[in-house]
């Protein structure tokens, strides 16, 4: 919203701009320039993040310890994205995650489930472990490796074995408050929840760290519904596993608890 805003004043500076130096355009031109000033704005805007991120954030060094810079633009990034396409993001729960670093887990529906989390998380330094393709991404994938983002290489196990490693790292180390992690490892095409990886639980009893259990709900109705319709995205975290469970419980028993938290949830969600 606080983008949208400047833009737009920005966008009829400019138009006021055309007309007091061209008096003669017609007033009928004044929807399209102002248009047309709002899109070349962003633009610019986007150019600008493009020439940062090649310029000063370099994806061949290896981030010890996450940047704050990079974090906030995702954030705002984010929210003004969320408000273009006109989705609401309600979170349920958010007070309840421990005040220690945590691994957040949640199920996977599609891709705007990260982006919908980070809108609205803003008091919480938060990263995920994602997938390689995502940091090809122009200027997002600058951004979010030195925001704290892990790649994780899903076809081959040692190499996901490191990345889990690093993350739980991270969070010993207290440089992140929430590393959030998709167990199903990939979208659910059809919204019923897929098996469950360890990875997530892993790298919990690595880091020592309690789990927070999230159920999110309607992220694939967001290109359905744009640009006639809003939508409504809700989240909920629903469990926090202490840490003193993670230690005692084995991973696959951490995977099924959760698991069955979520389905539950979704249940819920088809019985109303």
């Amino acid at each position: 919203m606080i983008l949208n805003l400047i833009f737009l004043f920005i966008a009829l500076l400019v138009t006021g701009g055309v007309y007091l130096l061209a008096p003669t355009v017609s007033i009928l031109w004044g929807p399209l320039i102002f248009v047309g000033a709002f899109v070349g704005i962003i633009i610019v805007f986007l150019l600008g993040l493009e020439t940062v991120a090649l310029l000063f954030l370099s994806k061949r060094k290896k981030v010890e310890t996450p940047k704050k810079g990079c974090a906030y633009m995702i954030w705002l990034v984010m929210y003004w994205v969320m408000s273009l396409l006109r989705v609401k993001v309600t979170i349920k729960g958010l007070d309840n995650l421990p005040n220690e670093p945590c691994v957040l887990v949640s199920n996977h529906r599609s891709d705007f489930d990260p982006m919908t989390v980070l809108a609205v998380v803003k008091n919480k330094r938060i990263a995920f472990i994602s997938k390689e393709a995502n940091f090809k991404i122009p200027i997002v994938g600058n951004f979010i490796h030195h925001a704290g983002f892990l790649a994780i290489d899903r076809g081959n196990g040692m190499r996901a074995l490191r990345t889990i490693k690093q993350a739980a790292e991270m969070l010993k180390a207290g440089k992140l408050d929430v590393m959030g992690i998709y167990p199903e490892g990939t979208r659910s095409k059809t919204g019923e929840l897929l098996r469950f990886k360890a990875g997530a639980f892993l790298l919990a009893k690595r880091a020592d760290a309690p789990i927070a259990v999230m159920v999110t709900r309607n992220t694939e109705r967001v290109f359905r519904n744009f640009p006639l319709r809003s939508t409504h995205v809700e989240m909920e975290i629903l469990e926090i596993i202490p840490r003193e469970t993670v230690a005692e419980a084995t991973h696959e028993e951490l995977c099924a608890r959760s698991r069955e938290l979520i389905e539950a949830a979704l249940e819920g969600e088809k019985s109303e």
